[in-house]
């Protein structure tokens, strides 16, 4: 049976099976005491269809003689596989010995010229059907021949004992003969393909005889590997469209987690102003009244006649108590967060500047530049700025001895600049030891992500670099206002 499938196999096919041509050695007794198989599988480089029209290949073999050997035969056998069919032919077997001059001719089979079925003298047929070894005509010359056309029975041409060559335990043997076979499996087998593309094929069968001629017309049957189903495109499509609805559920999920967090983060903010906010009117309204309040009453026993010293110690009270004002609203300035954008930090800053001025005596100039009012800040921000800046003009007035004070403010958007100078005596860098305030200011201005400078000749420059971030810090408040409304 031949068969091929069509787009895979190129040429018809079968599934190859074995016969074999064989040398025996026997002893004295007659009894076999080696053997040597040489197998032929499939078919051979020669064949073209037919006996007749196929040429025989050449083969060449060394064997050594086993022991206790005195002579050796020759056999052409199909007794390989039971189910082994089709033809195998042996012309000019030889055998030769090595001798003191070369190789010496030892056995010939004479095959005779084919015209006759009968067996050369020397050879017999044997097997279970011993009439499927035949002898036949090629090239006008007889070869041994096996047509196995019975899956389960074989045959053989084997040469007797009369034209046996004796031989030597130990020595080579070299074997010379040509051949020619076409062999197939004459059962039930099987074709594995592999994993197939998706498509149509067809797949042809032909039967044939032993000697290869068909017995009738090829049979085909056809084949449909259909597609895998993740390969389609109705799989491929709704896969895409499963990813992205969970893609955008996802989305949606993640989007609907962040704005709960925004609107939890300002509701805490919108919580944290309104404490401020508190905070801020508590100390204005309670501690700022009864601050106030003492610090008139000390004005008014200040001017009551009585002795200097407690004129002087009312005077020292109501001095300390306005500083405490002054120390508290400024607290009550930076806790109250309807003072966290920019223009409200500008405004403070030159009010601070200018009542410290006052406070020392000393003239003070302040230029200020305009700033969006929407631009927002935070409390630390406002904080860490305005106490940087009041213990810059502190300096200026304790250490400096200066008689003016000039304040410049400008923003570049983002960064806010600050500058205060003085007119003072000014100080060496090199040989004046850095105080805690300095320290202050450089710490302040690291925690905003700013840097503070200062240049002393004939009097000091103190120069503060801020970023104002881009973002409006109130905008989370007002959104959660919005919200609780």
């Amino acid at each position: 049976m031949r068969f091929k499938l069509e787009g895979v196999d190129s040429a018809w096919r079968q599934i190859p099976s074995e016969m074999s041509l064989m040398v025996r050695f026997g002893n004295a007794a007659g009894d076999q005491v080696g053997q040597h198989t040489f197998r032929v599988i499939g078919t051979s480089a020669g064949w073209k269809g037919s006996i007749e029209s196929s040429t025989f290949t050449k083969r060449r073999e060394v064997v050594r003689v086993p022991a206790e050997s005195v002579f050796v035969t020759a056999a052409i056998s199909s007794s390989g596989p039971p189910t082994a069919l089709g033809v195998y032919a042996v012309r000019d077997l030889k055998i030769f010995r090595s001798g003191g001059h070369g190789w010496e001719p030892l056995f010939a089979a004479a095959a005779g010229d084919g015209r006759t079925e009968a067996a050369p003298e020397g050879w017999s047929r044997s097997g279970t059907r011993p009439s499927m070894a035949r002898m036949v005509r090629a090239d006008s010359d007889g070869a041994f021949c096996i047509v196995d056309d019975d899956p389960n029975a074989h045959a053989e041409w084997h040469s007797s004992r009369a034209i046996a060559p004796a031989v030597q335990p130990g020595e080579l043997l070299t074997l010379e003969w040509s051949e020619l076979y076409d062999i197939g499996m004459g059962n039930r087998f099987d074709v594995n393909y592999g994993l197939l593309g998706a498509g149509t094929y067809r797949f042809w069968t032909s039967e044939e005889d032993a000697t290869g001629a068909p017995l009738g017309a090829p049979g085909s049957v056809e084949l449909v590997v259909l597609q895998p189903f993740w390969k389609s495109a109705w799989f491929i499509l709704s896969t895409v469209a499963t990813l992205g609805i969970l893609l955008w559920l996802g989305f949606r999920v993640l989007m609907r987690r962040k704005i709960r967090q925004h609107l939890a983060r300002a509701e805490q903010e919108h919580l944290v102003e309104r404490e401020r906010l508190r905070i801020a009117r508590d100390l204005h309204d309670d501690l700022g009244v009864r601050l106030t309040h003492v610090s008139l009453v000390s004005s008014l026993a200040e001017n009551d006649p009585q002795c200097a010293s407690a004129r002087e110690n009312f005077h020292k009270i109501s001095g300390m108590t306005r500083e405490l004002v002054a120390a508290l609203y400024q607290t009550v300035w930076t806790v109250n967060p309807e003072n966290d954008h920019l223009e409200a930090v500008i405004h403070f800053l030159c009010q601070l500047t200018q009542n410290v001025c006052e406070g020392a005596g000393i003239r003070c100039r302040i230029h200020s530049c305009e700033v969006p009012r929407e631009r927002g800040v935070t409390s630390e921000l406002r904080h860490h700025i305005t106490l940087a800046v009041k213990e810059a003009l502190h300096n200026a007035i304790k250490h400096a001895g200066a008689t003016e004070i000039t304040a410049r403010m400008e923003f570049a958007d983002p960064r806010l600049v600050i500058r205060i100078e003085d007119n003072g005596r000014g100080f060496d860098a090199a040989t004046v030891t850095p105080g805690r305030g300095l320290k202050n200011m450089r710490q302040r201005m690291e925690l905003l992500g700013g840097s503070v400078s200062l240049e002393s000749s004939a009097g000091t420059s103190v120069r503060f670099e801020i970023p104002i971030p881009a973002g409006d810090a109130r905008q989370a408040v007002h959104a959660s206002r919005s919200v609780n409304r």
